[in-house]
C-alpha cells in the first residue's frame, strides 16, 4: 500500500511541477521558481515519510521547546 501512495505522490509532483514550472520560466520568475521548488520538495518529502508511517514532530513543540526557557525567566521576572 506504501508503494501505492509513493507513486501517487511522485505522480502529483510531476504534474504539478509540469504545469508551473513552465510558466515561471517563460515570466522568467527566478525567486518564485527557487522558492515553489523547495516547498514542493520538502512538501514531497514529508508526505513520503507520513505515507512510511514515520513519525514526524509537531514544529509547534519545537518553538516550544525554544522559548520555555524564556518562560521560566519572564515568570521569575514578574515575581
Amino acid at each position: 500500500m506504501e508503494l501505492v501512495l509513493i507513486i501517487a505522490i511522485f505522480a502529483f509532483v510531476t504534474i504539478l511541477s509540469l504545469l508551473e514550472i513552465p510558466k515561471m520560466l517563460k515570466k522568467k520568475q527566478d525567486r518564485e521558481l527557487w522558492a515553489f521548488s523547495v516547498l514542493l520538495a520538502l512538501g514531497t518529502v514529508v508526505a513520503v515519510l507520513r505515507s512510511l508511517d514515520v513519525k514526524i514532530p509537531n514544529p509547534s513543540d519545537i518553538v516550544l521547546w525554544i522559548y520555555s526557557p524564556l518562560s521560566e525567566i519572564m515568570k521569575n521576572l514578574h515575581k
